[in-house]
């Protein structure tokens, strides 16, 4: 038949020396490629999975951290107003009893019994300033107490003779204290 077959005995079978070989050689045809290739796109999937969570995980912290800085200034500028509402109120019990607003900032501050009031809580936000002159009599769009630095997203907060609190912008704020200035003076 062409092919040289060396014959062995193994026991009682005889055994060809050649597929002896190649029984103990294991074959390996094409099926390297098709394994390596499954293995490239399992181990892709997989990465991609992972950078997928990272990706997700993330976002949200970003997400959540905003959302957090965002309160805190909300709740700073909620202070600044709360602290507004009881600096009006040391102002409309010293008018009750003295029929005139305190004459000074420091007299005003004296009156509050805390100079905490008169400061905001955001870093480097300098103190309230009190516009002292005014009377009780004069109009409730004059300014009263103010912020004199932006703090809180660009805008201050301010207390008028009225009692009303809002957060002016800078131009705003001047605004408003130019016409109490000439309130002031006319009085």
């Amino acid at each position: 038949m062409g092919r040289n077959h060396n014959l062995a005995m193994k026991g009682d079978t005889m055994v060809c020396e050649t597929e002896a070989v190649l029984r103990a050689k294991p074959r390996m045809r094409g099926g390297t490629i098709i394994n390596a290739l499954v293995a490239i796109i399992f181990f892709g999937g997989l990465a991609m999975g992972i950078w997928w969570i990272f990706k997700q995980v993330g976002t949200a912290g970003e997400q959540y951290t905003t959302a957090m800085v965002n309160t805190s200034h909300k709740a700073s500028a909620l202070k600044c107003q709360m602290n507004m509402r009881s600096i009006y109120q040391s102002i409309q019990m010293f008018a009750m009893s003295d029929g005139e607003f305190p004459a000074t900032q420091e007299r005003l501050i004296e009156t509050c019994g805390s100079s905490r009031l008169f400061r905001c809580d955001e870093p480097n936000a300098p103190p309230y300033v009190y516009v002292p002159n005014q009377s009780p009599d004069m109009p409730p769009s004059n300014v009263l107490v103010y912020e004199p630095a932006p703090v809180h997203e660009g805008r201050s907060a301010v207390l008028f003779l009225g009692g009303q609190i809002a957060m002016l912008t800078p131009e705003e704020l001047e605004r408003a204290l130019a016409a109490t200035r000439v309130q002031i003076r006319q009085r």
